[in-house]
C-alpha cells in the first residue's frame, strides 16, 4: 500500500480495522458456540447421588462483555504489526 502511495497512518488504521474485524467475527462464533454448549447441558438436574449440577446462567450481558473484550483484544494485537507494516521501507519490502 506504501508503495502505491498511502501514508503510513492509512495503512495503520487498515492493519488494526482487519484486526478489529477477526476479533468481533471471533468474538461472534465463539459467544454463538458457547451458547448452543450451554443449552446441550442439563444445566442445575442432578448429575447423581449427592452430587448437584452446575448452575449455568445464560446473561445477555456476558456474551455481550466476552464479544467487546475480544474485539479489545485483537485491535490491541494488531497495534505492533501494523506500526512494523506502516514503517517499512516500500523499496525493502518489494526486494524481500
Amino acid at each position: 500500500m506504501r508503495a502505491m502511495g498511502a501514508g503510513r497512518w492509512f495503512v495503520m488504521v487498515v492493519f488494526v480495522s482487519q484486526g478489529a474485524l477477526i476479533g468481533l467475527m471471533g468474538g461472534l462464533l465463539g459467544a454463538a458456540a458457547g451458547y448452543f454448549v450451554l443449552l446441550t447441558f442439563p444445566g442445575r438436574e442432578s448429575l447423581g447421588p449427592g452430587q448437584s449440577g452446575l448452575p449455568i446462567d445464560i446473561s445477555q450481558g456476558a456474551y455481550g462483555l466476552a464479544i467487546f473484550l475480544t474485539t479489545l483484544g485483537a485491535i490491541i494485537a494488531s497495534i505492533l504489526p501494523a506500526r512494523a507494516a506502516a514503517r517499512l521501507d516500500p523499496i525493502t519490502a518489494i526486494g524481500q
